[in-house]
């Protein structure tokens, strides 16, 4: 088994410098891409796909935000998207790429959580650098310490937005089996091309969802789940119907086996609209299809068809 530094060191990692607003426009795509000018051909033909891309926003932000995996790429020279090309009504960045969130703070949270790499002494001019070793190392152990993982945990995988680091809760075990379910259901999320974010806020930082899957970056949640694996499902429940109410989000809460009867026979107190929209996910069956999603992908890179 390959060391965490022996892991990195075998991997290329990029930064891609961006504008604030280009950002914002390139994550909110179906699939989210970039673009660099004519005169990045050398770092384009030398890019390839399951290479590590680094998301860095410029000023006001100024620091990392995300971690992209680079899917596939290709040549526009005919189609218009961000804002400054948009206006000029040509294309100016049309070497393009596919990228694949990895991790990303959710963007209200950029301010404060983008982390700095003045030390890195990098040409703030050139938008599109190759890190070294070193540079990727330190930046992975940032990440993964601002998402409450190990050092050494995989870079392939997990939530797609950031997660507060879990505290003071006595039960490690249910706390750990909440975390897991909340991470299987943010990657089928990624994988179905949602942006998937967890701990949602409905209003402030006192109340959250566990996990919400987004059309787009800074959108409204287009299904909101619950992940109740303490027998006790009414605030999962309440949060789940002001979700429903506020944005019209589908509710799904995620139960142990035991727990889907009792959900139910509540639910039938009452014949409302989020009543007949909510549906019972058994941890079970979560699994099943995070397992099949998996596959499929996999099958899918295997084939060249994703």
């Amino acid at each position: 088994m390959p060391t965490l530094e022996e892991d990195t060191l075998n991997k290329t990692a990029w930064i891609i410098i961006g504008r604030y607003e280009n950002w914002i426009k390139a994550l909110n795509q179906p699939l989210p891409l970039w673009g660099l000018k004519p005169s990045y051909r050398a770092e384009f033909a030398s890019l390839s796909p399951g290479s590590l891309a680094w998301v860095y926003v410029n000023k006001p932000i100024a620091g990392v935000v995300g971690l992209a995996m680079i899917r596939d790429k290709y040549i526009d020279e005919h189609t218009p998207l961000w804002p400054e090309e948009l206006e000029e009504n040509k294309v100016i960045w049309p070497l393009r790429f596919r990228l694949e969130i990895i991790r990303i703070f959710p963007e209200r949270r950029w301010a404060d959580r983008a982390i700095p790499v003045s030390h890195f002494r990098l040409y703030m001019q050139r938008g599109f650098q190759r890190l070294s070793s070193q540079q990727h190392l330190w930046l992975r152990e940032e990440f993964n310490g601002a998402f409450g993982l190990p050092p050494e945990a995989s870079l392939d995988g997990g939530p797609t937005v950031w997660t507060p680091k879990v505290a003071d809760r006595n039960d490690e075990a249910m706390v750990s089996l909440h975390r897991s379910l909340q991470e299987l259901v943010a990657e089928m999320g990624r994988l179905q091309h949602y942006h998937s974010q967890i701990e949602f806020p409905l209003d402030d930082d006192s109340e959250k969802l566990d996990v919400v899957w987004k059309r787009e970056l800074g959108g409204v949640p287009t299904i909101a789940f619950e992940v109740e694996v303490s027998g006790v499902t009414t605030n999962a429940l309440d949060r789940l119907r002001i979700a429903h109410e506020r944005w019209a989000a589908r509710p799904c809460i995620v139960v142990g086996g035991e727990d889907v009867t009792f959900v139910e026979r509540n639910l039938t107190q009452s014949d409302d609209q989020f009543v007949r929209s909510i549906r019972v996910c058994p941890e079970r069956q979560i699994r099943d299809v995070h397992r099949l999603k998996r596959r499929l992908r996999s099958l899918e890179e295997t084939l060249g068809i994703y």
